[in-house]
């Protein structure tokens, strides 16, 4: 059964950390993609200021979800998100 992974990343428009972490995951994901073409995944980005069921994150934007688990924030650590992705194929 194919695994699905679902990618959020919760910005705030003008985040100079956020512009960094969107550039980030792009490159972590490219590398993912590469490595693991039958994989499916989504990447939503989510301004928190206009949804409010991110409100609980406002404090540590960006933030990167996968699957719905907080597994990062201010900061992506690229290594750490791609073993957490490929922990997951």
């Amino acid at each position: 059964m194919p695994v699905q992974i679902e990618l959020t990343l919760i910005v705030r428009q003008g985040c100079h950390l956020c512009e960094a972490a969107e550039a980030e995951l792009s490159r972590v994901m490219s590398r993912f993609a590469a490595e693991n073409p039958e994989t499916e995944y989504t990447v939503d980005l989510v301004e928190i200021d206009s949804n409010p069921d991110f409100a609980k994150f406002s404090d540590e934007i960006p933030v990167l979800l996968i699957n719905g688990k907080q597994v990062a924030f201010w900061r992506i650590d690229a290594e750490r998100v791609f073993g957490q992705l490929m922990e997951l194929v």
